[in-house]
């Protein structure tokens, strides 16, 4: 495309005031623009903290864009440190050319951490592959955990939960109408997202309130088909922090409110009967279903029910998961805590909803069938469980849906360049594990590093970021660089679900886990479960 990128540091007019970009080359080479930092809402402080997100203030002059800012405040994965802040709701625009014939197509990515932590910044998930294609790639900062999510059922403390949902839909429609003034297309706009982000991309799926505001979807690794939010957790964590009276809205937000937003992030409050299965890291502040309406409600019913007769029944999706995607699930547990603890092994969804006793019973069973040598295999577990949340949701699809579904399944196994995997167990490990394949989409400076063009690595880098990208302009994945290669057509409701399978070859085949699958069927019908 031309561009003769002379201009190095531009000034963008959008609805609110003046943003300025700078001029940025990609890992090799290719330049881009780049806007960070750009603010969509009024910084959710003080007593605008847990609230919905509010509109944002115009500025005047020119707002400098150049750097990234801080993303919200979470305690780090590995560290463990405090880090980031609650001003964090800005976007961050990276731009492959400012001036085409036609308008680009948007791609803008929510990013995952367990609904409690990640960044949305080029520090972590740098968009270098996306801008070797004609796209503009933007990335949300939403507040997270307990400032993003925490739910009273009082009308009057005017926090029915999801603040951090509404953050993204703020994000969006924010991005709908500026998406011109970056060279977008507002039509063509593409919302992704991987794990907990894969998961709230499919909320707003199923919600009223995202409707119009975009085209096309791509889950990766993350299925919010429910909430499965644990009750009592805003006392609970009040109790644990020193709160001394009853069970009252009022009384506890009060003192949530008056408590440091440090202590808040970093409370651990939760019993082991919390943590159930591969959901034992997740936040005990969820996505939840609002007890009230209001303007921005974003629940109103599960996502499972929503999603029947969603507006969203009618753009097409891209759904993938990995084939490893329990390797890294399966911490310090033991066979022999699993065969005494069965139950936490089901999907959170059954979990929840049997009773104890047929809790216990069903997951004896599930543990049995996935044995070898008398030995429960939790890593196979928890990558079944992921790929039963996936199936259910291709089922909803193809039951409400006339829109097509493409299925995909990253099973690349490198030696050096699967970073989740290796970050987890290091090198001489195999497998593609959840989150391997964002290696393949994004450079992370922490972990990734520049390929050897020859390496079949940099060919699949080629190969999913030309497919998503051309999902994004035609609504078809089928990219001129991949045609040649397979043909990948959306799953039918036919026989054993076709999915395309990305390792040494890309080739389009059935998928390998839908035989055990059925088993789970099963679970869920023993447990009066609706599948979808």
């Amino acid at each position: 495309m031309a561009s003769d990128y002379s201009e190095v540091s531009p000034v963008v007019e959008t609805t609110h005031g003046k943003v300025q970009g700078t001029l940025l080359k990609t890992i090799y080479d290719e330049p881009f623009y780049a806007f960070d930092g750009v603010p969509y809402a009024e910084p959710p402080l003080g007593k605008l903290r847990f609230k919905q997100p509010f509109d944002l203030k115009p500025w005047l002059g020119v707002r400098d864009c150049t750097k990234p800012l801080d993303k919200c405040l979470q305690v780090h994965t590995q560290t463990k440190n405090i880090e980031g802040s609650e001003d964090c709701l800005y976007l961050y625009i990276s731009v492959k050319t400012l001036t085409s014939k036609k308008p680009l197509p948007v791609m803008v990515y929510v990013h995952g951490g367990n609904f409690k932590s990640g960044d949305p910044t080029r520090r972590s998930w740098s968009p270098d592959y996306f801008m070797r294609e004609d796209v503009v790639h933007i990335s949300i900062g939403y507040r997270l955990g307990v400032i993003g999510f925490l739910s009273f059922k009082d009308p009057s403390l005017e926090v029915p939960g999801n603040a951090g949902l509404k953050d993204i839909v703020h994000a969006l429609k924010w991005i709908k109408a500026n998406a011109h003034n970056f060279n977008g297309n507002p039509e063509q706009i593409t919302l992704f997202g991987h794990s907990s982000g894969s998961s709230l991309v499919q909320m707003l799926l199923a919600s009223p309130q995202a409707e119009g505001l975009f085209n096309k979807a791509i889950l990766m690794g993350g299925f919010g088909t429910e909430t499965n939010r644990l009750p009592n957790m805003e006392y609970r964590m009040a109790k644990h922090l020193g709160y001394e009276g009853a069970n009252s809205d009022a009384d506890v937000f009060d003192f949530i409110c008056k408590a440091d937003p440090k202590l808040l992030v970093t409370a651990k409050f939760r019993t082991q009967e919390d943590k159930i299965g591969s959901d034992y890291m997740f936040s005990p502040f969820l996505p939840s279903v609002e007890a009230y309406a209001t303007p921005t409600s974003i629940l109103l019913a599960e996502p499972i029910e929503l999603q029947r007769n969603a507006w969203s029944n009618r753009i097409p999706i891209i759904i993938g998961i990995t084939s490893g995607e329990g390797i890294t699930s399966v911490g310090s547990e033991t066979s022999e805590y699993a065969k005494n603890n069965p139950e936490m092994y089901l999907p959170p969804t059954l979990n929840l909803r049997c009773d104890p006793g047929q809790c216990i019973e069903l997951g004896n069973s599930l543990l049995q069938f996935f044995s070898k040598n008398n030995e429960p295999d939790l890593a196979e577990i928890y990558n079944h469980n992921t790929a039963h949340a996936q199936q259910r949701t291709i089922k909803a699809r193809l039951a409400y849906s006339k829109a097509p579904t493409y299925v995909y399944r990253f099973d690349f196994d490198s030696p050096d360049f699967n970073f989740y995997r290796i970050r987890s167990f290091g090198l001489g490990t195999h497998g593609a594990s959840h989150a391997d394949q964002l290696g393949y989409i994004y450079v992370l400076p922490i972990y990734t590093f520049k390929l050897e063009k020859s390496r079949r690595e940099f060919g699949i880098i080629c190969e999913m970021v030309s497919m998503f990208t051309e999902f994004a302009k035609t609504s078809d994945p089928n990219s001129n660089l991949t045609k040649p290669l397979v043909d990948w057509k959306p799953v039918t409701a036919s026989g054993p679900y076709m999915v395309l399978n990305i390792a040494e070859e890309l080739k389009f085949i059935q998928q390998p886990e839908f035989e055990n699958l059925k088993f789970y069927d099963q679970l869920f019908e023993k447990a009066a479960v609706p599948l979808f």
